[in-house]
């Protein structure tokens, strides 16, 4: 077959193989951003309380991090093929279960829903670190970021407005449509199995892993400023429309506040420009420093509703500066022989972000009034735009 090649954003990465790769990644962005406010205010409907949402959040969150560390494991003995098939079965049945309605139903479909997404998250990279050359993963992380930060900016909305105006399973076939379709550009690719190792060798043990990446630094730090975005992301995605909810507003603004916060992904790309002209390291320095401030303010400001709404949103438009960057510090000091191993324990940071914010939170609710929780938020925020300033100058 004859090699078409893309434009500079892309390298040399056959063209129609650097579409499907932004096309799985889009349609994994459209089935959890469609219910990424909807389950949040479906579970503060059954449980009655933001910090009851907290706690279940937080045990829900170990299945996840679990997940992300035996997936290497499993692609020991399973070729990543299956594993990425597995996890996107497992968010179909997931939104299934969604669509019961119950307690029971609602704790097993977050379960089953963190573990796919470990699994398609860490199978997804992985074939991503095959396929782009690490020269160009700061030009093709703002495409990427781009197609999947737009299906964040309407999914959020529009998964609440489906499921209420519309038909009240919508939102959650959208979502299984989403992995179907995901599954079916994979399949397209016809990629190798690629084991992770041999499977005549002894697995290693995740914990080796872990021990492994502690002692590089620059691994260290693109975990540690991971988490605080993926931190702050939470924040958001599951008080903005219980907050908005406590506070008197109907389900819709909740789901169109967490919207109009993602509208400035739609200009990663922009984002992406900007930090290849100052530079990473300034790039996400700035964008957590505003992100924090705003928070803050928003925090402090609890008894203005609409100001906690609109200074919340502006400092999810600081956030999307950051995401500009996406992993590219993880991307690019990850070595080529250890991106198995290594990708799996960067990718926890998502899940000990999704245990420790609502574990911390659930604690804050004890004392304080909700909009407290983007006090904390901002301080985060703070501690990133701090840990920003050891990132390589040259990066």
């Amino acid at each position: 077959m004859r090699r078409i090649h893309l434009p500079v954003a892309f390298g040399t990465i056959e063209k129609t193989q650097a579409r499907a790769f932004v096309a799985m990644f889009t349609c994994d962005a459209v089935a959890r951003s469609i219910l990424i406010s909807l389950v949040p205010l479906q579970a503060y409907a059954l449980l009655g309380t933001a910090q009851r949402v907290s706690v279940l959040y937080f045990l829900v969150a170990f299945v996840g991090l679990v997940g992300s560390l035996i997936v290497p494991a499993a692609l020991h003995y399973t070729q990543r093929r299956w594993m990425l098939a597995a996890g996107s079965i497992a968010q179909i049945i997931s939104a299934a279960l969604f669509a019961a309605g119950t307690q029971s139903a609602l704790i097993a479909g977050l379960c089953i829903q963190v573990l796919g997404a470990a699994i398609l998250e860490i199978t997804m990279n992985l074939y991503l670190l095959d396929h782009i050359p690490r020269r160009r993963l700061n030009q093709f992380e703002p495409v990427r970021l781009l197609f999947a930060g737009s299906a964040f900016a309407a999914g959020p909305w529009l998964g609440v407005y489906l499921h209420r105006s519309v038909a009240e399973n919508s939102s959650f076939m959208v979502s299984v449509v989403a992995c179907v379709v995901l599954l079916a550009v994979f399949w397209s690719l016809r990629m190798p199995g690629n084991h992770i190792a041999n499977a005549s060798a002894k697995a290693a043990s995740p914990f080796r892993f872990i021990a492994r990446f502690a002692v590089q630094p620059r691994l260290m730090l693109a975990w540690m400023l991971a988490f605080g975005r993926s931190g702050w992301w939470v924040t958001y995605y599951i008080y903005a429309p219980i907050y908005a909810a406590q506070v008197g507003y109907g389900p819709e603004i909740g789901g169109a506040l967490v919207s109009l916060g993602m509208a400035p992904m739609l200009l990663v790309r922009l984002w992406g420009r900007l930090g290849d002209r100052i530079g990473v390291r300034n790039l996400l320095t700035i964008g957590y420093g505003l992100m924090g401030l705003a928070s803050l303010a928003a925090g402090v400001s609890a008894s203005a509703p609409p100001v906690v709404m609109a200074l919340i949103c502006l400092a999810a438009w600081a956030a999307t500066v950051v995401d500009g960057a996406g992993n590219v510090p993880f991307l690019r000091a990850v070595r080529p022989f250890e991106r198995e191993a290594m990708t799996s324990v960067f990718m926890t940071f998502r899940h000990v972000s999704s245990l420790l914010i609502p574990g911390v939170f659930a604690v804050v609710l004890w004392f304080f009034p909700l909009a407290y929780v983007f006090v904390g938020a901002g301080l985060m925020g703070l501690a990133m735009a701090g840990f920003s300033r050891y990132i390589p100058a040259r990066l």
